[in-house]
This record gives structure tokens, sequence and C-alpha cells, in this order.
């Protein structure tokens, strides 16, 4: 199970019968094609995966005046 973020990346990995540093490693992290490349992967690999709704995070310094606001209201 994924939650896929705004920012292209992700907020939640959940993996429950294989785990694999295999389909993690050589990501562009940090780049708006993170979620993207996985799902390639995930597909090549022939795995069967979900999605939650998307989702916002906290990433980078830049982020933080959302939070405030969220915070705020």
């Amino acid at each position: 199970m994924f939650g896929p973020a705004e920012d292209g990346g992700y907020v939640l990995i959940g993996l429950a019968r294989r785990p694999t540093a295999e389909l993690f490693e050589d990501i562009a992290w940090g780049t708006a094609t993170v979620m993207q490349e996985t799902r390639a992967r995930l597909a090549r690999g022939d795995w069967r995966w979900r999605e939650l709704a998307l989702l916002w995070d906290v990433d980078r310094p830049e982020d933080l005046p959302r939070l405030r606001q969220l915070r705020a209201d």
C-alpha cells in the first residue's frame, strides 16, 4: 500500500508480503517522479498494490508556511 504525496513522492509505504530493498534502490529521491518510478517498478515486478488518496507532506523548509497556515485554521 502506498500513500502518494502531492509533490510526486509518497507519505506512506506498507509492504505485507515481499519487502525488498531493490524496489527502492536508485530512485531519484526528492524529485516529482518518485511515485511514478515506484509504480513502474511495481508493474515490472508484477506486484499488486493499492494507493490511498493523495496527501500533502512536509519535506522542505518551503513547506512550512503551509503547515503553519493549516495549524492556524
